[in-house]
């Protein structure tokens, strides 16, 4: 396929796309160019660091996350840290 005719497609599934389809669209595009080029962090970061970071985003991903406050009220509680 030309890149024309490429381009066109993709104009056109992306115009007919509903609101729920366009985010995702929207989301997985972002993705695609913010993971190009890796960043040396990343290259240089240990594996096991990798997998618990892409496990975690994975998690936020399927709305598997919990604020913030929360978590830190539970550590604080369960360590007894209130001063």
């Amino acid at each position: 396929m030309e890149e024309t005719a490429i381009k066109a497609d993709l104009l056109d599934k992306i115009e007919h796309a509903d609101g729920e389809q366009l985010q995702q669209i929207y989301g997985m595009v972002l993705n695609y160019f913010n993971a190009v080029v890796p960043s040396e962090e990343w290259i240089t970061m240990p594996e096991a660091m990798q997998s618990r970071i892409i496990e975690s985003l994975e998690q936020a991903d399927a709305g598997l996350m919990r604020p913030a406050d929360n978590v830190l009220k539970e550590i604080r509680k369960k360590y007894d840290l209130n001063g």
